[in-house]
This record gives structure tokens, C-alpha cells and sequence, in this order.
């Protein structure tokens, strides 16, 4: 099983502010995890704030009932600090549909994720959430010497009719991480 053991490293030497959550380098699922590019996410669950920016945190650390933990390899809080949580494969995605270099697949192998704690309903990402996105997403893309166009939603991938993350455009989201490349 591979993991990216660098994932800290490579964010921080971008400028991202990261707190490495527990053991973050071993809590991962089994299975294949071979990434090739960067999937991003709303968490959909209580809106985040200033004085609450990680109200999902323990969710994606620990899981759901119906689904276990970790569920990314990290959370954006809404101050813009990345929470890494897991150096390995991470119950984000499901099923891949494909999208655009992004082959159809298994997306928990293809791809790293990002939890953005927003509830993607009635609060959209906040400034520094999207500002600290972008940087640790091109710091990534360039460590695995792939494209901005690695770069996806998981409504792009998603076969089940996920939304998120919403209130985004994500083509210009993808412009912002090319020029950061």
C-alpha cells in the first residue's frame, strides 16, 4: 500500500498552515492508494465560522456510521489550516465516472481529498478556505508531477449525483492552482 508520507512537508514549503491530526501517517483504510491527482469536497455538515472553524473534523477523522474513517486526507478548516489526517488511502470518493485526465475507477486509489467544512447548502467556502485549496492543491499536484486538470470535484467524478463542492466555479478553480504550478 502507498502513502504519501511528504503530504505535510510539500503543504507547508506552499505556505499552508497544517496541524497533523493523531497519528495521521498510519490512520489510512486498506487497500490500493496510488494518487494521481486531487479531489476537492464540501463536508456538508454544521456551518463552519471563525469561532468554529472545524465543526467536521471529528467526522472525518473517525467516519459515520455508515461509512468508516478517515474520509479524506484532509480537512480545510474555515480559517484556511489544513488538518491532515490520514498519509494514505481515505473513504472520500467511491466510485470515479471519470473526468477529464481523472480515469473511471476506483477514486479512493486515484485520488488525494480534501474535506472543505462548509455546508455546501446555505454557506458557501470561505476566502481563506479557497486561498489555502489552491495552494496545497497545486503543492500536491507538482509533487506527483501531474496537471492542474488532475484536479476535480466530486460532482465531476462522482456516479451517485454528489454536489459538491458547491458555490464554486471549478474550471476557474483549476485556472488559479495552473498559474500556482
Amino acid at each position: 500500500m502507498a502513502t504519501i508520507p511528504w503530504l505535510v512537508e510539500v503543504l507547508r514549503a506552499d505556505g499552508v498552515e497544517v496541524v497533523e491530526e493523531g497519528d495521521w501517517q498510519n490512520h489510512m483504510r486498506p487497500g490500493e492508494f496510488a494518487p494521481i491527482g486531487v479531489l476537492w469536497h464540501h463536508t456538508a455538515g454544521p456551518p463552519s465560522s471563525a469561532e468554529n472553524p472545524a465543526p467536521s473534523l471529528g467526522t472525518v477523522i473517525n467516519g459515520r456510521p455508515d461509512l468508516p474513517g478517515p474520509l479524506a486526507q484532509a480537512l480545510v478548516d474555515f480559517n484556511g489550516v489544513f488538518h491532515v489526517i490520514s498519509a494514505g488511502r481515505s473513504n472520500h470518493a467511491g466510485k470515479s465516472g471519470g473526468s477529464g485526465p481523472i480515469p473511471a475507477g476506483d477514486g479512493n486509489a486515484l485520488m488525494v481529498g480534501w474535506e472543505i467544512d462548509y455546508d455546501g447548502v446555505n454557506q458557501q467556502m470561505s476566502p481563506a478556505q479557497y486561498q489555502a485549496s489552491l495552494k496545497a492543491t497545486a503543492a500536491v499536484l507538482r509533487r506527483l508531477g501531474t496537471d492542474a486538470e488532475h484536479a476535480r470535484g466530486h460532482k465531476e467524478t462522482s456516479t451517485t449525483g454528489k454536489i459538491d463542492p458547491s458555490f464554486v466555479d471549478l474550471a476557474a478553480m483549476r485556472a488559479e492552482v495552473a498559474k500556482l504550478i
